[in-house]
């Protein structure tokens, strides 16, 4: 069926209201979500072969990041220049370095920013002014947390208890279970280990995730009490969410128990 626009020359049919510009605005944004998932997924190709190498068999994180980056449709394009440049293959001018930054946030909670650059200056004022918008600033955190190799796992038809012991046995420090995905499990390990336990799980089961993070120290968790400041802390997040060269973050925010 096909439908055929009426002409009309009145100046209210050109307001922007009419099905074609909804259409292009909805392309538009789609387009623009589009970017950020290929230059949120190029970020995780780079940071991964910078952790361990170009090579995709003895680099589970990579293998994972690459998985991943299929099933959002990123070009081969991007993710060829994303493998260069965590090698240094585009030149100087491409390189990038991972940084790491460190902050009070609203509600006196501790964050550890972690961020891929080829500007440290242009970074350093972006994470800044997350921080001082609600009056904090950069600060050592970092005593609060403990540095961890994370691998999550798809246990399939597995039990928790049978994970558990075969996660033990190849060394790891601490299983976790994902409390809205059973069928998720985090396996915490040293992160000299992170490497080479990845690549013992990747043939007993589907990985989901390889990093190397930060994790808290169950003694300094904090709890946000007051609605005005889990707002001030909610606005702080989704400003460093929107900060492109931000990879990731960590806190020690006390999660509540529903």
């Amino acid at each position: 069926m096909i439908l055929r626009r009426g002409i009309c020359t009145t100046r209210k049919a050109l307001a922007g209201h009419s099905k074609w510009a909804n259409i292009k605005h909805d392309k538009a944004k789609n387009d623009l979500e589009k970017n950020r998932i290929s230059f949120r997924m190029s970020q995780q190709i780079t940071v991964a072969v910078k952790m361990g190498g170009a090579d995709v068999v003895g680099n589970p994180a990579l293998a994972t990041a690459l998985e991943k980056a299929k099933v959002q449709n990123v070009t081969k394009k991007v993710i060829e220049n994303a493998i260069k440049r965590g090698t240094g293959g585009l030149g100087d001018k491409n390189n990038v370095e991972q940084c790491t930054y460190e902050g009070i946030a609203p509600g006196g909670v501790s964050v550890i920013v972690q961020a891929l650059t080829d500007n440290k200056s242009r970074t350093v004022g972006l994470v800044k002014a997350c921080f001082t918008k609600f009056g904090s600033n950069l600060t050592p955190t970092a005593y609060l947390f403990e540095k961890k190799g994370s691998i999550v796992i798809d246990k399939g038809e597995d039990s928790i208890d049978h994970v558990f012991e075969k996660c033990v046995d190849l060394g790891a420090q601490d299983i976790i279970e994902d409390e809205e995905n059973d069928q998720l499990v985090e396996v915490v390990t040293d992160p000299q280990d992170t490497g080479r336990l990845a690549k013992e799980l990747k043939s007993m089961y589907k990985i989901d995730q390889v990093s190397i993070g930060y994790k808290p120290n169950e003694d300094t968790l904090v709890e946000i009490t007051k609605e005005d400041h889990q707002k001030s802390y909610d606005k702080f997040v989704k400003l460093l969410d929107d900060v492109d060269d931000v990879t990731d973050y960590f806190t020690n925010l006390k999660v509540k128990q529903s």
